[in-house]
């Protein structure tokens, strides 16, 4: 009698163990997170400093509280009174060339940005170029501290010339400075009759002095013939 063997059991599928996910990828994440918009904060304050000191330094003059009113004088008369915000830009002290017309026979000519002032009844003049430090003097170029302007206002244009510019190379118009008073003042009178322009070139100078001993030349003796 043969005997059967009974089928084996189907083994059960042992139950999944449920893993429990921890909330390491999260923090991580928030860490991330808090590390970008603490740089993105300091990166901001960075450039709004940066912006800052470049707006300062191109819209301040260098000693902000040194800046001065202009005054011009004619025989100790005073005919203008200029406000320190309207002579004072980034470029340094100007003053209107309508107030120094007033004090001397400045007249000028041209068109555009061309412009040539000169003394009335002499070859003096002064050839310039808007918004150009280079200028020229009689012939001569000459680079000045500061470029010749024209500003527009209410009353109209007028062009702004450099203090530098009228004390360097005008003859015959003072200019001198109350430092108390934070005051430029340009003067001249009716007995000045010299009004003209000037250069400022430098010292001729003088030839160099050798000692006597250096005029002594003394003639090198001829080589030895190694030949022989």
């Amino acid at each position: 009698m043969q005997r059967t063997s009974a089928p084996p059991k189907a083994s059960r599928p042992s139950p999944k163990k449920t893993v429990k996910k921890h909330s390491g990828s999260a923090d991580k994440a928030a860490s991330i997170f808090a590390v970008l918009i603490v740089f993105l904060a300091f990166y901001l304050i960075i450039t709004l400093f940066i912006a800052g000191t470049i707006y300062y330094s191109f819209n301040d003059t260098e000693d902000a509280v040194d800046i001065y009113s202009v005054q011009v004088f004619f025989d100790e008369t005073r005919l203008f009174n200029l406000p320190a915000t309207q002579v004072n830009n980034e470029y340094g002290l100007y003053v209107p060339y309508s107030c120094i017309e007033e004090i001397c026979m400045l007249g000028i000519a041209g068109e555009d940005d061309n412009v040539t002032f000169f003394i009335t009844g002499t070859d003096n003049r002064i050839e310039c170029t808007l918004n150009s430090s280079l200028i020229v003097i009689n012939g001569n170029p000459v680079r000045i501290s500061a470029p010749v302007l024209y500003s527009n206002n209410d009353e109209g244009g007028d062009y702004l010339l450099p203090i530098a510019l009228v004390d360097n190379y005008i003859n015959g118009i003072d200019v001198s400075y109350d430092d108390d008073k934070k005051i430029c003042m340009i003067t001249t009178d009716s007995g000045k009759t010299d009004i003209s322009l000037k250069l400022l070139l430098p010292e001729t100078m003088s030839p160099a002095d050798f000692p006597d001993s250096y005029k002594e030349y003394i003639t090198p003796s001829e080589p030895e013939d190694v030949s022989q």
